[in-house]
């Protein structure tokens, strides 16, 4: 009979072990579900950034040059033209 309750001891143990490692196992994982999602949004607002940045200096430049652009093709129609005065 002892050896039956020990077993039945040991077995109710062992479950409980079991329990406790799937219930750590389970946080375990949430937190590296966390960590990795903070990283990936992380990563993402360096990248947008990082786009936004481009996308300003690339743009800049050819605002300037449009205008310089613009502006000489008003020199050069206002050189071609002859003024009449009365």
């Amino acid at each position: 009979m002892s050896t039956l309750k020990a077993n039945k001891h040991a077995a109710a143990a062992l479950k409980e072990d079991r329990e406790r490692d799937k219930i750590q196992a389970m946080r375990d994982y949430e937190a590296e579900t966390l960590a990795r999602q903070a990283n990936m949004m992380r990563l993402r607002a360096l990248r947008l950034a990082k786009e936004n940045r481009d996308a300003q200096a690339t743009t800049a430049p050819r605002q300037a040059k449009k205008k310089t652009v613009i502006r000489a093709a008003a020199l050069t129609q206002a050189r071609g033209r002859v003024r009449i005065s009365s």
